[in-house]
This record gives C-alpha cells, sequence and structure tokens, in this order.
C-alpha cells in the first residue's frame, strides 16, 4: 500500500511528500524495500535531482538494502541526461560489487552521455567493453555508435556499421540513415548523402519521412541547387509525405537567394494557408526581395498579412479602436521588421509609404 501511494506521490512530482512518506513507513513499523528506494530514487532523477537520488541509494546500501539493475540503471541515465558522464561511468564500475551485471539499456545510457559530450574514441571503447562483457548491443546501441562516428567526421567508418548490423540479426532504422545522411551532408559530401538517400528505400527498405527529406531539400538548398530541392519537394507530396513549416522555410529562402522571388512570394502565402506561422525573417527575406524589384504592393500585402495573422508586436495589442489598429499597426510591424535587422533600410523607406498609402490599402482589401 505504501509502495502504491508513493508511487502515486512521485508520479505527481511530489517528491518531497514521497520522501517524506517513505520516512513515516519506518515509524509505523513497516520497512521499506528496494522497490520503495527505487520509486523515490526514479522520482529525484526526474526532477534532476540526481546527486540527492545517488545519495539515498548510499542510504539504501548503508541500511543493508541491496540495489538492483533497475536502480543502478535509473541514476546512470539521471547523471547522463545531466552529461556528467564521469558520474555514470563510476556508478556502471560500481555494479559488478553487488553482483549486478550491466545490460544493454544500461550500457546504451553511458554510450549515449559519451557520444552527447563528443567523446568519440570513450564511445568506442565502452562499446568494445560491453561487447567484451557479453552484453549483445541492439539498434539503438548502433545508432549511438552512427552518431558518434558522423560528429566525429568519420562517415566512412559509420557506414561500415550498416553491415555489421545486418551481420547481427539486426535491421538499420530511420534513425540510422538520417543520421548517416546528415554526416555525409555535414562532411559536404553532397552525392554521398543524396545516394544513400535513395538507397535506404531501394536497398534497405525503409520508408522516408519527412525530417529525412527535409534534410537533403536543406542540403541542396545550401548549394543553391534549386532545381533538386525543388525536386524533392514534390516528390515529398507524391510520396505522401506533408512538408512542415522547416520545409517551406528551407523552401523560401532558396528561391529567394537564387533570384527566384515568385517561387519565394508564392512558397510563403501556401505557407500561411496551411495554418503555418512563419518567422519574422521569412517574412523579411521575401519582403526585402520584392522591395529590391519595387514590388511595392506586394510587400505591403504582406505587411497587412501579418497584420491579419496577429503577427506583430505585443503593443498592437494595446490598441483597442480598430480604426486606429488599422492605421497603426501596419506602421508598427515595418519599424519592428527594421529593428530586428530583418528587412533592409531601402525596403523601410518604401514601405514606409506604403503602408500610409489609402488607395492601396483600398486596392489590397478589395483584392
Amino acid at each position: 500500500m505504501y509502495n502504491t501511494l508513493i508511487k502515486g506521490l512521485s508520479l505527481q512530482g511530489l517528491i518531497l511528500q514521497a520522501l517524506q512518506l517513505m520516512n513515516e513507513m519506518s515509524e509505523n513499523g513497516c520497512s521499506p524495500n528496494i522497490w520503495t528506494y527505487n520509486i523515490v530514487i526514479n522520482g529525484l532523477c526526474k526532477m534532476g535531482c540526481v546527486s540527492d537520488a545517488n545519495n539515498l541509494l548510499n542510504d539504501a546500501i548503508a541500511k543493508g538494502y541491496l540495489p538492483d539493475i533497475f536502480t543502478f540503471n535509473t541514476l546512470i541515465d539521471g547523471y547522463c541526461k545531466q552529461l556528467k558522464v564521469e558520474n555514470a561511468v563510476e556508478i556502471l564500475n560500481q555494479m559488478w560489487n553487488y553482483d549486478v551485471i550491466p545490460d544493454v539499456i544500461t550500457y546504451n545510457s553511458v554510450l549515449n552521455g559519451l557520444c552527447k559530450t563528443s567523446k568519440s574514441e570513450d564511445v568506442m571503447e565502452t562499446f568494445k567493453t560491453m561487447m567484451e562483457k557479453g552484453c549483445i548491443p541492439n539498434v539503438i546501441t548502433y545508432n549511438i555508435l552512427v552518431e558518434s562516428l558522423c560528429k566525429a567526421r568519420k562517415v566512412n567508418e559509420a557506414m561500415d556499421l550498416l553491415e555489421e548490423i545486418e551481420k547481427k540479426g539486426l535491421s538499420p532504422d530511420i534513425v540510422s540513415f538520417g543520421m548517416l545522411i546528415h554526416g555525409f551532408c555535414d562532411n559536404r559530401d553532397l552525392d554521398g548523402a543524396y545516394q544513400l538517400f535513395r538507397r535506404m528505400g531501394q536497398r534497405y527498405k525503409v520508408c522516408h519521412t519527412t525530417a529525412t527529406y527535409n534534410i537533403m531539400i536543406n542540403a541542396f538548398s545550401e548549394k543553391l541547387k534549386i532545381n533538386m530541392a525543388e525536386k524533392l519537394f514534390h516528390e515529398m507530396g507524391e510520396n505522401g509525405y506533408t512538408p512542415d513549416s522547416y520545409t517551406y522555410r528551407v523552401m523560401i529562402d532558396c528561391f529567394c537567394k537564387t533570384g527566384r522571388v515568385d517561387s519565394g512570394y508564392d512558397f510563403l502565402l501556401e505557407k500561411v494557408t496551411k495554418g503555418f506561422i512563419p518567422s519574422l525573417t521569412t517574412f523579411g527575406r521575401v519582403i526585402n526581395c520584392l522591395c529590391v524589384e519595387n514590388r511595392v504592393n506586394n510587400a505591403v500585402g504582406l505587411i497587412h498579412l501579418m497584420v491579419k495573422k496577429d503577427i506583430v508586436p505585443e503593443i498592437v495589442n494595446t490598441i483597442f479602436e480598430s480604426d486606429k489598429k488599422e492605421i497603426a499597426a501596419p506602421k508598427i510591424v515595418v519599424e519592428d521588421l527594421l529593428k530586428k535587422g530583418h528587412i533592409t533600410y531601402y525596403a523601410y523607406d518604401l514601405l514606409h509609404d506604403g503602408v500610409r498609402d489609402k488607395k492601396l490599402l483600398k486596392k489590397l482589401q478589395s483584392g
């Protein structure tokens, strides 16, 4: 009964009350067991109080309670999430003293912590130890190795792991390929990334996601290869993958960089129509390009669209009279875009007059 109550308190984040109830157990002649300690240790770790959880473990050991695999895994995972990997490794080494054998969850936590702290050599060394101890890796283990090698720009070594994964009877998943494609792109090997992008479906039968398309679209956009980026964008829709806000932003940026202002403008309007809220940076980029081409009507139209969609500074919401708001809001938006560096002074000069043009406003409203 006590354990159920303590677990309920811990799940609600009421860890101090859970600790208090655990202390009351002993006072009422009902001794806590290791499961009781595990519940509270887990609750403390979830709150980020890993050192307190470790102290509680030491208290449990001092009272004669033997920790189990869950106790150690919880603490190791807690320390690794805080990037205190040395503490995690210390606990890993302590496990053997209590005849608790680390499992794949234990090692994955440590490997992930080492990977996040960019210690690729330690990752491979720990993996070697894991294998020597007879612990069988899973696909999550290999994904951590792939991520670590890609971070260290050892993409070819990471690719070699694909064969090893298959030899172990495992199947590389979308995470494996996402990291490898990213690795090739970071290594500026666009051809290698694209080949793998195609092979993952053809050779490995792993379905793409919006995220994998985004990686490739962004890579081609950065190289200003807009035709390939556009090809993949349309392919996404044909294959049933829905572009997200990031996809549209990347495409809009690339269109503007390559002088295809009409396409950038159309994509921005499509993005808004589909319910995405573009950033001020995205609006600013398209507005600047429109102003360079002296398309003030379109640029002013985007300012009014921002007002309509409530993409405005907070001060606009303090204007309660609708007539005043209609006049003041566009001016405030233009000034805010300039202040934040999203539009140029040239664009500002054109927009400054454009948003005051009542004839233009009526034309936009009627259109």
